[in-house]
């Protein structure tokens, strides 16, 4: 799997282009948000404080494997939030994103203990925001890192995807940011995907991890690209979203970078 991630990481970077090579406003837009702003927030300190607790945890998380490279039995609290979380870089991407979406409905498969939860509900405090998780501890974990932040607008629901995702989504439906990330798995993710696309709002962004963690995946992401309800997407390696947006005019796919891009951050 690392091999397959160099080698699309190399492909990826050949084909990438900076915010000053699109020609499509909206895309500029979102580039200039997602990579260019580099204002540090209150709530990235935050977060990362909590992070820093769960480093230091001895606290076991029992673990039931419902997704891809996680194997079931009791794992550190530490070891979780160091190798499933998401990175301050990836999260501090998702509140951008989230704060230039404005979204008034969120939904998220795969909370782990809630650190990427925690950047998109601080960049979307006025939206209903429902995120799901199949271990029961990694979710009472996200449950109280979201309650130490105030960030009471959101719902942490644990169980396996098949008995949580239906009723979640016509809680918030029609949902305008979704977050795939509970499952690395190529049936499972375009599943994800069809039962998620079915309750959309009319511009709903979809954010999609880890698209080059396996072959699978990668082809998985190439199936959602070329989706007749796909309209533009855009390609950060560590973060993938699809657009259903009717505005766009062109079918495109963007693969973006800064640049000052620091790849090795990626691995």
């Amino acid at each position: 799997m690392f091999i397959h991630k160099i080698q699309q990481f190399l492909r990826f970077y050949w084909g990438a282009v900076t915010k000053y090579q699109l020609h499509s406003p909206v895309v500029f837009d979102l580039a200039q948000a997602l990579v260019q702003d580099q204002r540090w927030y209150y709530a990235f300190n935050d977060i990362e404080a909590i992070r820093q607790q769960m480093l230091k945890s001895a606290v076991m998380l029992h673990f039931t494997d419902f997704g891809a490279g996680q194997a079931s039995g009791s794992v550190p609290l530490r070891r979780v939030a160091r190798r499933s979380a998401s990175s301050g870089q990836q999260g501090q991407r998702l509140f951008r994103l989230a704060n230039w979406v404005q979204p008034k409905s969120l939904l998220e498969l795969g909370t782990s203990v809630g650190v990427g939860t925690m950047y998109l509900a601080s960049g979307a405090k006025n939206g209903r925001f429902i995120t799901l998780e199949g271990a029961a501890d990694c979710a009472a974990v996200a449950k109280s890192n979201l309650e130490l932040l105030g960030l009471t607008h959101v719902e942490v629901r644990s169980g396996e995807f098949g008995t949580t995702l239906a009723s979640a989504l016509a809680d918030l439906a029609p949902v305008d940011l979704i977050y795939l990330d509970g499952n690395h798995r190529r049936v499972a993710t375009l599943d994800y995907f069809e039962q998620c696309l079915a309750a959309a709002s009319d511009k709903a962004v979809f954010i999609f991890d880890d698209v080059y963690w396996s072959a699978e995946m990668t082809v998985a992401w190439t199936e959602i690209q070329n989706h007749p309800r796909v309209t533009v997407t855009v390609d950060f390696f560590d973060l993938s979203l699809a657009f259903i947006n009717p505005d766009f005019r062109e079918r495109q796919h963007y693969r973006i970078v800064p640049y000052w891009w620091k790849p090795w951050k990626f691995f």
